[in-house]
């Protein structure tokens, strides 16, 4: 976006407003899933979906949603504030626009089978096309609605050691995540993998994502995208590593729990190296998320400008004029247990 460019104050507005709308469209449907199944057993269906785990249709969200709605609050408060407000807007609506796509496709494929109105899937496709125009008004938004910063409103890149390791830790990150899919290809054969990927011709366990293998992808070009961002020091270094992070660690996260959940550590010493590698990635690269998280989430001191910063002091000007930000509103049949590991 460029160290002289930042979001004036009608882009904040907007994309504060269709970020807001998208964790409320996401909200809804986790509160429909909590009244058929209840928390507990939604949990688990998170996390079986996370982890794997055999197809249970009997709620429309995965811990992908819940991450996304998290991250939608986030850019719905901090957009108003943040120097790098257009680069926040930008990947959000890229990351949404990447996850809906394919899950829309499915669903218009589903209504022209006849399958979809009055079907299982009531809603689910205004829900993703209308995720995928929010997306796309985002990244507008970020475009289009930049002014000149002045003097002190340009965004401020972390220190060149935060960003050094930040940078290194999600290069690392997104690169296993990476081996992991290439591992599984050549472990299925690229055609099946292909398949799964894609999402053609199988059931899919996500009615509002795309398929794992896409929500995958999806993940690790933000975590690498992130990752050089940093080690360049950026003006959006932030901007990009927190929400990278943040859905890494959480993704990995649920994973974990489902582990624990279905004994499988009691099962390390008997499995093959591979197998003992795939149980240990998990806590590995949740623990790095966390780090990535301790690293950016800026501590700035009262009037520093940069992403995220409290604010300016008296006297000094914030992001898109004297005084304080006008806009501080913070963003808004049972489920089986996760099964054996039947994945990938």
């Amino acid at each position: 976006m460029g160290e002289t460019q930042i979001l004036g104050r009608g882009g904040r507005v907007a994309g504060s407003v269709v970020s807001s709308l998208l964790a409320a469209v996401v909200l809804g449907w986790v509160i429909r899933d909590l009244t058929v199944g209840g928390p507990e057993g939604l949990w688990w269906h998170w996390a079986g979906q996370a982890a794997g785990y055999g197809l249970r249709r009997s709620a429309y969200t995965t811990g992908e949603d819940v991450l996304l709605l998290v991250l939608y609050a986030v850019v719905a408060v901090k957009v108003m504030r943040s120097a790098s407000a257009a680069v926040l807007l930008a990947a959000t609506g890229a990351l949404t626009v990447a996850l809906r796509l394919p899950a829309t496709v499915g669903l218009v494929q589903a209504a022209d089978g006849g399958d979809l109105f009055g079907g299982p899937h009531p809603g689910a496709l205004a829900t993703t096309a209308g995720s995928v125009l929010g997306g796309l008004v985002l990244i507008v938004l970020a475009a289009a609605g930049r002014r000149p910063a002045g003097p002190r409103e340009a965004a401020v890149p972390p220190g060149r050691a935060v960003a050094a390791w930040a940078g290194a830790l999600l290069l690392l990150g997104g690169a296993v995540v990476v081996a992991w899919q290439v591992y599984a290809g050549g472990n299925l054969g690229w055609e099946r993998y292909a398949a799964i990927f894609f999402g053609t011709g199988h059931p899919q366990s996500s009615v509002l994502l795309g398929a794992p293998g896409w929500q995958t992808a999806a993940l690790a070009c933000l975590t690498l995208a992130a990752g050089v961002v940093c080690l360049r020091r950026g003006p959006g270094a932030r901007a990009l590593g927190v929400p990278a992070a943040l859905l890494l660690a959480g993704t990995q996260a649920l994973i974990l729990s489902a582990y624990l959940q279905g004994s499988v550590w009691e099962q390390l010493p008997l499995l093959d190296t591979s197998s003992q590698l795939a149980l240990v990635t998990p806590p590995v690269l949740c623990l790095l998320g966390l780090v990535v998280l301790a690293l950016l989430v800026p501590r700035p001191a009262p009037g520093q400008p940069g992403a995220y910063g409290p604010g300016p002091a008296p006297g000094q000007h914030g992001p898109y004029g004297p005084g304080p930000a006008p806009w501080q509103a913070t963003g808004p049949g049972p489920y089986d247990n996760p099964g054996p590991y039947s994945g990938r």
